[in-house]
């Protein structure tokens, strides 16, 4: 942990969690378990999300998938204000799963005046009933109120329509959120309420590739980034991507990107 700021953020078994801060100093990079969508309500300075630098001042919306590293980098004398909500696999799916495709992330606009004080004022109202322990339909309620926040800031952001069938979207959402865990075919088969073999066959039907190569491909895009933009060692990024062995890790990054993980370590420094 460097300036208070764990590496990752989990949420453990909340749907969503919002909250308004005031950061005043640069934090490391770091990264969710979740998804994550921020408004910029002040100050100015610069969100650097997988290396790329992307200037942020008020009306800035910032969409981000469990995939993505982010940190903000201050301006000299200046503070970032911002809300945000940290949204779940199942709070996702629901609000914007068939609205967005999850290769387009992370997603970063600037909503015009109009939809600012309509977004800053569903955030507003999501953290007071948020606060509201015995409120009748409370749940539901915020839950319509992430809804309108996605749908304002997918707008914004004129993003494409994800055309996946309803089971392979969620499949998809939940293997993002949960692909640095022990997850088996069998385990996203079940949550979409399919078989096993017949999970197998649409997911290399919608994907193109096998639900095994795929998950091993995201481990291993996540742990080069792990590399890349973090101070994480090679043994380190291997166990946090969801790898069990070293060696298996060093064998496959290499014939995946020509390179083993020691040489992208050391090209970065």
């Amino acid at each position: 942990m460097t300036n208070g700021i764990p590496k990752r953020w989990d949420m453990n078994n909340a749907l969503f969690d919002a909250y308004w801060t005031d950061c005043t100093e640069t934090a490391d990079t770091h990264w969710h378990s979740h998804f994550l969508l921020c408004l910029i309500t002040g100050g100015s300075g610069v969100q650097e999300i997988n290396g790329k630098k992307y200037p942020i001042k008020r009306g800035n919306v910032i969409l981000l998938s469990p995939m993505d590293f982010h940190r903000n980098i201050l301006n000299n004398g200046e503070h970032i204000t911002f809300f945000a909500v940290k949204i779940s696999e199942k709070q996702f799916y629901h609000s914007a799963g068939e609205l967005c495709d999850l290769n387009s992330f992370p997603l970063v606009s600037e909503l015009t005046e109009d939809n600012y004080k309509t977004a800053n004022k569903l955030f507003e109202w999501l953290i007071q009933e948020q606060k509201e322990h015995n409120a009748i339909g409370k749940e539901r309620f915020c839950s319509a109120l992430i809804d309108q926040l996605m749908i304002l800031v997918l707008r914004s952001l004129k993003v494409s329509t994800n055309a996946s069938p309803s089971e392979m979207r969620k499949a998809l959402i939940y293997i993002h959120c949960h692909f640095k865990s022990s997850i088996k075919a069998t385990d996203v088969a079940y949550h979409v309420g399919y078989t096993p073999n017949y999970f197998s066959a649409e997911f290399k039907k919608e994907t193109g590739i096998e639900f095994r190569k795929y998950l091993q491909n995201m481990r291993l895009d996540f742990a080069k980034s792990l590399l890349l933009f973090s101070h994480f060692t090679v043994k380190e990024a291997c166990f946090e991507s969801g790898f069990n062995t070293l060696s298996h890790f060093s064998q496959i990054f290499k014939k995946r990107f020509g390179i083993t993980p020691e040489q992208v370590k050391e090209e970065k420094l």
